[in-house]
């Protein structure tokens, strides 16, 4: 399906806000073929508009078997962004358009420096947070849903390594709705033991971590 012109323009502008180099990994399958073009797609668009300072890795789920198993890739197509230790830090099962647009390009300069709104409180409670996974269940047009991952993914940007955000489009992966049941979106998994609905505030989301360790 061609790309919205609406969205490629909103690409172009946002990604122009990008002013250091950064290198994304993308894991592609012949056998989820349809999905994986539409990705490398989208990406290659940031990438042209990107004045050279976005990278794309491509990885084929058939070929990488090591690198499948270090990243513990489960589902393709698969965007990761690492720290500069090659930790994970945010996985996106979903093709960065719509409303993911800015979530994503704004976890893209902060992974090369750009001020994190929310590092100085997670950086004052990261004694209190465990090592959490936190997945994001989303869709295109969802009012919420563009917030919801820009708190995600901040909070785990500053975590150092800490939590690790999945954002995950259930029109792309209705298994993955289906497993946890998702009527409404957002949605967010926390450690696949506590579901929290709707549009949450980003301290809501805090003290949900803290009182983990409680």
């Amino acid at each position: 399906m061609p790309i919205s012109y609406i969205y490629e323009r909103m690409i172009r502008e946002e990604i122009k806000k990008l002013n250091k180099p950064v290198t994304l990994k993308i894991f592609t399958s012949s056998k989820n073929l349809k999905e994986s073009v539409k990705m490398l797609e989208v990406l290659d668009i940031y990438q042209k508009a990107s004045n050279g300072l976005l990278k794309i890795e491509e990885y084929r789920l058939e070929d990488n078997s090591t690198l499948i198993k270090k990243y513990e890739i489960q589902q393709v197509p698969m965007i990761l962004m690492t720290s500069a230790k090659d930790q994970v830090i945010i996985r996106y099962l979903a093709v960065p358009m719509a409303a993911k647009i800015q979530p994503f390009i704004q976890a893209l300069m902060i992974l090369t420096g750009t001020p994190n709104y929310y590092e100085n409180v997670i950086r004052e409670n990261l004694n209190n947070i465990n090592p959490t996974d936190i997945k994001v269940l989303i869709t295109d047009y969802c009012a919420y849903c563009s917030t919801i991952v820009s708190i995600c993914s901040q909070f785990a940007l500053a975590s150092e390594g800490k939590l690790r955000t999945s954002v995950i489009d259930i029109m792309t992966f209705p298994d993955i709705g289906e497993k946890y049941d998702v009527a409404t979106v957002p949605t967010i998994i926390i450690d696949e033991d506590k579901k929290l609905i709707g549009d949450i505030t980003a301290e809501e989301l805090l003290n949900e971590l803290i009182n983990k360790t409680l």
